[in-house]
């Protein structure tokens, strides 16, 4: 990875670096963004202020996808440096965690300003400005608009929207940029972005994330799997994140991967703002199980996928978690260790909720470590980084066992499982890339063990996986005495998990992945 040019203090002269931009932007928008003081830095990531009180509107009155844009911009633009905060309460999974924000970290909700025109006019001390955009005419110029929000201290307002905003009193235009593109913004402001953080986002995607990439400063593109793109993380500096989610997971991976940078998906995740707002890492703690007493027994987990997806922990995952069959079986679920930074309060609130005897939910941490990554693909520099940084990661969030996902057949290639495992936070690897077929490699004392089989629509149904595992040996001594499932939280629910584990003899018994995990120890399986 090559070295990006560092960010620095905002003045008149570093915005009118060029003609074209000095003509673009009045002075007074270099002098707003020099007055920005930087946002605190978690575990890596940047978090919003400290959180006392949240104002609430809901996304239902947000009628318009330019008003959608406008909150997420002033959320971030108030995340910055306020206390009070705001939330775009969604419903479902995001009012439990605006409810438990309040009942267990003491943030005042505050229902008082319903509507957008009434969140400005609170809040416009805050706003130095604002960027013209047209959604309809270019819709790329509302990720212009996003990436320059943040630096200028500046709200991201749709030709539509102008007369409006203007009538409550935010005049200022600092810049348009409603037929620009986000190769312009790029080439002409490069240095007014984060060089440890960007977002890939669709700009069809209206407030999820919005919020936190002006708080961020983060330059924001969709360009596909490109050379530019390549370029763009290039630039970054080590161990930086990408935040979002591009158009082809595969090679999206595969190219942040070689440039060592890890992706996380956050796309469709709100309130990142105010999420990280809480800085506290109390209540980060998983139940402790008591220890396994080996029997003559075929031993079996099943881990829940996509872990490593933020929006999916968010939304999904709660779902997934509150199925009235949960509680009646041993299970896993893969959680990105990102939320120790960016939403510690849902993450507590799941180990708070979780089954805690006599069966137990375990969680660990999703595919493949803090991020989404290709271990095989970074470089050793970069993967070695990665791996000390997802051992805080780990020791903060209480998460033992690391998914590992590769585009590449690498189960044999103890090069890249030594980074990880060398972590004292670290128990075990669990490898789910291609060419998993079971087994288990020890590496620096420590096991590294291979999906056996998926529970996932289309490729393995309940019937085959159930004849499948009732005809494997009930041998602890052995690797093939274990099976590693990975079940697709897509296309099968914890009821499908259900139906397996009724089907299973008597000489199976399933366990969490913490158990699997010393049960394979305790053996030494091979």
């Amino acid at each position: 990875m090559s070295s990006g040019i560092s960010r620095r203090t905002f003045t008149t002269s570093v915005l009118a670096a060029s003609a074209a931009a000095a003509a673009a932007m009045p002075a007074t928008a270099g002098a707003a963004a020099a007055q920005t003081a930087p946002v605190p830095t978690g575990t890596l990531l940047p978090r919003g202020t400290a959180l006392r009180s949240l104002d609430v509107i809901p996304s239902a009155n947000l009628t318009s996808n330019p008003d959608r844009v406008l909150v997420a911009s002033l959320q971030g633009l108030v995340a910055k440096t306020s206390a009070e905060g705001i939330f775009i309460d969604e419903g479902g999974p995001g009012a439990v965690w605006k409810n438990f924000l309040h009942t267990t970290y003491g943030i005042t909700l505050n229902n008082a300003y319903p509507t957008w025109q009434q969140l400005l006019t609170r809040f416009r001390r805050l706003v130095r400005g604002y960027i013209r955009y047209d959604m309809t005419a270019n819709p790329a110029s509302v990720n212009v608009a996003s990436s320059l929000g943040g630096p200028l201290n500046a709200l991201i307002v749709d030709a539509t929207q102008e007369s409006s905003v203007q009538a409550l009193g935010v005049t200022r235009l600092l810049l348009d940029v409603s037929d620009k593109d986000e190769h312009w913004a790029y080439s002409t402001y490069q240095s007014l972005f984060a060089d440890h953080i960007a977002a890939e986002l669709n700009p069809t995607v209206y407030y999820h994330l919005r919020d936190y990439i002006t708080l961020t400063d983060s330059f924001t593109f969709y360009d596909g799997v490109t050379k530019w793109r390549a370029g763009v993380l290039g630039t970054l500096q080590p161990q930086a994140t990408l935040m979002g989610y591009g158009n082809d997971e595969t090679a999206m991976i595969q190219q942040a991967s070689e440039e060592g940078v890890v992706s996380i998906p956050t796309d469709l995740a709100p309130n990142l703002s105010v999420l990280s707002g809480i800085h506290s890492t109390d209540g980060l703690t998983q139940q402790p199980e008591p220890a396994p007493t080996t029997a003559a027994k075929h031993y079996v987990t099943f881990v829940i996928s996509d872990g490593d997806n933020v929006a999916w922990n968010l939304w999904g995952l709660h779902e997934y978690f509150t199925n009235p069959v949960r509680g009646s079986f041993n299970v896993g679920y893969g959680i990105s260790p990102s939320l120790v930074d960016l939403a510690p309060g849902p993450l507590r609130w799941y180990y708070e909720n979780a089954s805690a005897g006599p069966v137990w939910d375990n969680f660990i941490a999703g595919p493949s470590g803090r991020g989404y990554t290709y271990p095989s693909e970074m470089p050793a520099d970069a993967l070695q980084a990665q791996a000390v940084t997802l051992n805080a990661y780990m020791g903060r969030g209480n998460l033992r066992i690391c998914e590992i996902l590769d585009d590449q057949p690498v189960f044999k290639r103890s090069d890249l499982w030594e980074p990880y495992l060398r972590q004292p936070n670290i128990d075990a690897l669990f490898y789910f890339g291609p060419g998993a077929k079971g087994g288990i490699r020890w590496v620096n004392g420590k096991p590294v063990i291979a999906q056996r089989n998926v529970l996932w629509g289309g490729q393995t149904e309940e019937p085959e996986l159930i004849d499948d595992i009732n005809k494997r040996p009930a041998d602890p001594t052995s690797a093939d005495g274990y099976t590693l499932v990975l079940v697709h939280c897509w296309t099968k629910s914890l009821t499908d998990v259900q139906t397996v584990v009724k089907g299973l003899g008597p000489q199976v018994e399933v366990v969490t992945p913490r158990t699997l995990v010393r049960l394979v120890n305790d053996n030494h399986a091979v």
